[in-house]
């Protein structure tokens, strides 16, 4: 693959002097640089290599900004605390969360108790020999 560049070269020209309200100021002449013209298809490869910079420095904004908003609590993993160890019961024939709520739930609320239930189990339905977590 090779590229073509293509250079247009103009004269050099002196500067013209301008008398503008008694001061004299120079004005550039034709410009002095060359002109260079690239290939349509390294003007298609800049602006890709330039959208792709962009759209990675987009994404390394979001997550750092919800990184920052949301965060990770500040705790690394290694430090986490463990949970406690909760009881459970293997679900009876006959069992329903509603029944395992109204022997477990002591001084708790009965609908509190199984909205905890539902939650800590994953739904409000259960197998017959399943492991019930207690909240």
């Amino acid at each position: 693959m090779s590229a073509t560049i293509s250079l247009q070269h103009t004269p050099r020209t002196p500067q013209r002097r301008r008398v503008h309200d008694g001061a004299t100021t120079l004005r550039p002449a034709e410009s002095r640089r060359a002109v260079r013209r690239v290939s349509e298809a390294t003007y298609r490869r800049r602006r890709a290599v330039v959208g792709t910079a962009l759209a990675a420095f987009v994404a390394v904004g979001a997550v750092t900004t919800y990184d920052v908003l949301a965060g990770s609590g500040g705790v690394p993993a290694s430090a986490a605390v463990s949970q406690p160890a909760r009881s459970t019961v293997i679900a009876q024939p006959g069992d329903s969360l509603w029944s395992i709520a109204e022997r477990n739930r002591g001084e708790v609320a009965l609908v509190r108790y199984v909205d905890k239930l539902v939650a800590l189990n994953g739904g409000a339905t259960i197998q017959v020999g399943q492991l019930v977590v207690l909240p």
